[in-house]
């Protein structure tokens, strides 16, 4: 055994026998109390940092499991947020069939004839032609020919018929012609489709005829089809070409072409069976 080791381990020993002695004086005759408030305050400094890592591993987990907590909340609120949204949009769309329900009834207690309420549960798809589907057909009364009205105006008329079901010609149709009259003045035209739900065109109007922006057209009954008085569209504009022989009097339709729900079929007393 070399010096060095020799004077290491003789230090080591008598570092063993000064720990023992102390702690014998200290349970015997309690010799480090006074001092022993000041030995914590050497402790304290080690303390802290053999603790430090337990309490970095503690607030690490606690702040990853906090995290994880928070994303499962966030996708909670996410689902239940989507979930509401959709049930509102669901209100809204009850709200605003309700509302159009009611436009409906209003109009239906102007209309003197007698009325079937009916929906519409389809439209045609092809492009040079305005259609819709309803759910009345001829086993409910329905008949080529008859009118059809939504809760602001004419929608147009019946070309089709099932033992269920019926198929309704718009008024915007290009081959749609309807007698009208303009209730301010009473002058008498005929209003033609253009193939545009929100244009209709008002045929032979010579341009010393009284007619102004914001006229409403009603039906003149002149084809005895349509029953007199019901709206049909208003004046968009006038213009007077040179050279034409008519004025171009360009229409829209009062009735929500392509998006009415409800419409009613009006049934005259009068008609006769197909």
């Amino acid at each position: 055994m070399s010096f060095s080791n020799k004077v290491t381990s003789t230090r080591f020993v008598v570092l063993v026998l000064i720990s023992i002695a102390m702690i014998v004086a200290d349970l015997q005759f309690r010799a480090f109390n006074p001092i022993r408030p000041y030995l914590t305050w050497l402790v304290t400094p080690i303390q802290v940092v053999v603790s430090m890592p337990q309490k970095v591993l503690s607030w690490a987990d606690m702040r990853l499991e906090s995290r994880e907590g928070l994303v499962v909340k966030n996708e909670e609120l996410n689902q239940e947020l989507l979930m509401l949204r959709g049930q509102l949009q669901r209100l809204n769309s009850l709200k605003a069939e309700n509302v159009r329900l009611r436009e409906l009834l209003d109009a239906s207690q102007r209309v003197d004839e007698k009325i079937v309420m009916s929906e519409v549960i389809g439209f045609d798809q092809n492009a040079y032609s305005h259609r819709i589907l309803i759910d009345k057909g001829f086993s409910t009364g329905a008949y080529v020919g008859q009118p059809v009205l939504d809760a602001t105006g004419v929608l147009g008329q019946v070309v089709e018929t099932s033992a269920y079901t019926s198929r309704v010609l718009l008024i915007a149709d290009a081959s749609h012609f309807v007698p009208v009259q303009i209730a301010r003045t009473g002058f008498r035209s005929v209003l033609r489709g253009t193939g545009d739900l929100k244009k209709l065109e008002l045929m032979s109007v010579p341009h010393t005829a009284d007619i102004q922006k914001g006229d409403i057209l009603t039906t003149s009954g002149l084809d005895e089809r349509f029953p007199v008085g019901y709206p049909v569209g208003v004046v968009r504009g006038v213009q007077h070409i040179p050279g034409k022989a008519y004025a171009d009097v360009d229409v829209v339709p009062l009735a929500q072409l392509g998006r009415s729900r409800h419409v009613m079929l009006i049934e005259r007393s009068e008609r006769e069976e197909p």
